[in-house]
């Protein structure tokens, strides 16, 4: 087997039997975030149909409230699957062939990253290790958590690309690495919080290993494409930062959401258990915790071969202390900092970590597939890349439910929320949760929903549009009073009558959308748009794109288009 295509090739058709459980009908309603992946999406659909380039209301939460939840959420994964919905799948499907293309674009983007440090041999085993490792699989078919999924994915997309900007400095690697980092941190912020270290450490390794540990501009540059990723991804990332003192942010961060009863134990680590069950406090977690056999063995094996070689070393170092140093963060022992570190409650779960100590075992694994790949004979390579995916296999096991038309449609959200009554969105004027909406009874029916209410006797308000971002209402009313949206009110909103701009304020114990309204017929529409905060948002993301792109162009190009205007000056 030679060529870097036949080893890339070999990884990606191995890869492909971890995705053929996504083809089967139905979906994995019963997995923990499964609803949520359906009916953020549905959220995302009806903004995107309402205009909305950046969709940032979810209108469906709450009871029919509504809730900013792509205001704090990274919406990545939800462009993603929309792209495919507005392709022609459904919802469901939709979700299922995002999920399908995080596994392909993880084994592309491990295969990249192995081979630049240890050659294509060393590239498959990694990509296939990192492909199979069981905490993939539990983060679809136990979790069903799209974005985070969408995270892994780019892990090594965003290392590969910090690792060889650190290699061999240049601006074109500045803007391939900010462009990497950028979506990493739009896919999953807290997630990318968490890789990032270990980015910084390859950084730090490639540079003083390539001989340019003493040049300034290298580690200018290396922390530009930092900067210039979160610059990037500024429309999303400042608001979800900025804005969190206007929700009731203790909600996620509480009870079930405590970091500190979500520690993992280290016999957890090597169990093979797997089910399907949800992470509790203490050690009777019903669902995976597991490294797996196939990443241990081999990161193993890598760690014993990485000192015969200066690359091995490397690799021996920035994977092997970055799984050492992962694998502490998700035991007790590690309390002290977590605490020490507020920013890191909003991870709630340090088994997240799971997902960059993955990654790290199958870096070390990468030096094993090296070592095989300089043998003449590769059939050692191919048995132990099909050992990898037999291994692997058994947990790429989703539990299948019937298809259920409600879980795609709006009432998809309001029957969750019946069910669980603490997932209930709360803002800054919120000051109690929703019991119950005006809206619900209408949901339940598939009917048309009530938007607003008048306090004047008599008066009649009919819906014109129910949308994503726009409520649109006709109001008879015989004499001056108030209308009342059922929407929450938050920043952004803002009403016209009859295409004129007014004025809006919150009232009531949920804080919901009134105005004044004059006697007569009106049209009334609230609009869900942008603050001064994220239109700068906005305009840093697009004019830092804009650099990005000139930095990705080569020198070269503007030097021959000045010596031709040069030549065709008479």
């Amino acid at each position: 087997m030679n060529g870097r295509r036949a080893y890339l090739g070999l990884a990606l058709l191995l890869a492909g039997f971890a995705v053929v459980p996504l083809l089967a009908p139905g979906y994995f309603l019963g997995a923990h975030d499964a609803p949520h992946s359906l009916f953020f999406l549905v959220q995302f659909d009806q903004a995107i149909a309402d205009g909305a380039l950046v969709p940032r209301w979810g209108p469906d939460h709450a009871l029919g409230y509504g809730y900013p939840t792509f205001v704090f959420y990274s919406p990545l994964a939800y462009y993603l699957a929309e792209a495919f919905h507005l392709a022609g799948l459904g919802i469901a499907a939709a979700v299922k062939a995002t999920f399908a293309l995080s596994l392909l674009a993880s084994c592309v983007g491990m295969f990249l990253l192995a081979e630049s440090m240890v050659g294509p041999a060393g590239g498959a085993i990694a990509a296939l290790v990192y492909t199979y490792a069981p905490y993939r699989f539990v983060d679809i078919y136990v979790r069903a958590a799209l974005a985070e999924s969408c995270a892994l994915a780019l892990y090594p997309w965003a290392l590969w690309a910090f690792w060889r900007l650190a290699r061999e400095p240049g601006r074109r690697r500045v803007a391939v690495a900010g462009l990497a980092y950028g979506l990493l941190l739009l896919s999953h912020n807290v997630t990318a919080l968490l890789f990032t270290p270990l980015a910084m450490g390859a950084v730090v390794i490639g540079l003083v290993t390539a001989g340019h540990g003493r040049r300034p501009s290298a580690w200018l540059q290396a922390a530009g494409a930092g900067v210039l990723g979160v610059m990037l991804s500024a429309f999303s990332l400042l608001p979800s930062l900025l804005e969190r003192g206007n929700i009731v942010q203790d909600q996620w961060t509480r009870a079930t959401y405590s970091l500190t009863d979500h520690f993992v134990y280290v016999g957890q680590l090597l169990s093979p258990l797997w089910d399907y069950g949800y992470a509790v406090a203490g050690p009777e977690d019903a669902m995976s915790f597991q490294l797996g056999l196939a990443p241990l063995a081999l990161a193993l094996a890598g760690l014993a071969l990485a000192g015969r070689t200066r690359a091995g070393r490397a690799v021996g170092l920035l994977f092997g202390g970055g799984l050492a140093a992962y694998v502490f963060l998700m035991v007790g022992a590690s309390g002290p900092l977590w605490r020490a570190v507020t920013l890191l409650s909003l991870a709630q779960f340090p088994w997240r970590l799971l997902g960059v100590a993955a990654l790290a075992a199958a870096g070390l694994s990468a030096l094993a597939g090296a070592h095989l790949g300089r043998m003449r004979d590769k059939r050692a390579l191919v048995v132990l890349a099909l050992a990898i995916v037999a291994v692997g296999l058994p947990y790429a096991r989703p539990q299948h439910t019937a298809p259920d038309p409600r879980s795609e449609q709006p009432v998809g959200t309001v029957l969750f929320e019946l069910e669980y009554t603490d997932m209930r969105g709360m803002t800054a004027w919120t000051q109690e949760m929703p019991q119950d909406s005006p809206k619900v009874a209408a949901y339940l029916a598939g009917g048309t929903l009530p938007l607003a209410q008048s306090d004047v006797p008599g008066t009649v308000v009919e819906t014109v549009h129910q949308g994503g971002h726009v409520q649109t209402v006709r109001v008879t009313a015989a004499a001056p009073g108030t209308l009342q949206f059922h929407t929450y009110y938050y920043p952004g909103w803002a009403v016209t009558v009859d295409g004129a701009p007014a004025a809006i304020r919150p009232e009531g114990p949920l804080g919901l959308i009134t105005l004044d309204l004059p006697a007569g017929s009106h049209t009334v529409s609230i609009r869900f748009g942008e603050t001064p905060l994220r239109r700068v948002a906005n305009w840093i993301t697009l004019l830092t794109a804009g650099g990005a792109a000139l930095l990705a162009v080569p020198l070269r190009r503007y030097t021959h288009i000045r010596i031709l205007n040069v030549k065709q000056q008479p």
